[in-house]
């Protein structure tokens, strides 16, 4: 979170072998925006800072968070650039164009917001390791860390990874609202050749433990 110079049909010939590794997300389909689902995969017994509330008759509605631009996982050696993703026509989420970038949802909030913050990487073919191919690897308790754009970091613990099929997510996946977390999503399982897909979606997701 290395990439060598290659010329004419090389090049094409690797572009249409390599594939995507996150793909065909469910995401909401424009303009209506990510999907407003109940909270879910935070410990309940852990403390997560809860949205304060507005006070007075004139309350100040704090400015929303600026954009990431890297994302860093210690444990895992990954310093990885943001791209900022939409979906594409069919609704899926885009996935980086740069496959050592990681991609954040722009339609849902800055990591450190309220809702659920998400960010996709590529896992790579077997045995051709990309951006997020250890996401795996990633501890219960590790820390995640989202460096904004003005240059603030918002850190994250991991509560949970968990592996779904490629066509579903989770409860509360691009959550708009809620305490604030961060997803960060992958492929993983089977891997078929034919269709140059993984047969499921790893989904790590990670609470808010404040600015680091």
């Amino acid at each position: 979170m290395i990439v060598g110079a290659l010329r004419g049909t090389a090049i094409l010939t690797l572009a249409l072998l390599v594939v995507l590794a996150v793909s065909s997300l469910p995401a909401p389909a424009a303009p209506a925006g990510p999907p407003i689902a109940p909270y879910a995969f935070v410990d309940a017994s852990e403390s997560v800072p809860e949205p304060m509330a507005p006070a007075g008759p004139n309350p100040v509605v704090a400015a929303p968070l600026p954009p990431p631009t890297r994302l860093l996982i210690p444990s895992l050696n990954v310093d990885a650039r943001v791209e900022a993703l939409g979906v594409d026509s069919s609704g899926a989420l885009e996935t980086p164009q740069n496959m050592w970038n990681v991609g954040w949802y722009r339609g849902g909030p800055s990591p450190g917001d309220a809702g659920d913050a998400v960010i996709d990487g590529h896992l790579g073919l077997p045995g051709s390791p990309l951006v997020f191919s250890h996401l795996a690897r990633l501890a219960i308790g590790a820390d995640v860390i989202a460096v904004l754009a003005d240059g603030t970091r918002s850190r994250f613990t991991v509560t949970d990874l968990r592996s779904w099929p490629a066509r579903s997510s989770p409860t509360g996946l691009f959550a708009a609202g809620g305490q604030p977390r961060l997803s960060l999503i992958t492929c993983t399982g089977s891997y078929d050749g034919a269709s140059q897909s993984y047969a499921d979606r790893l989904v790590v997701e990670a609470r808010y433990a404040g600015t680091a």
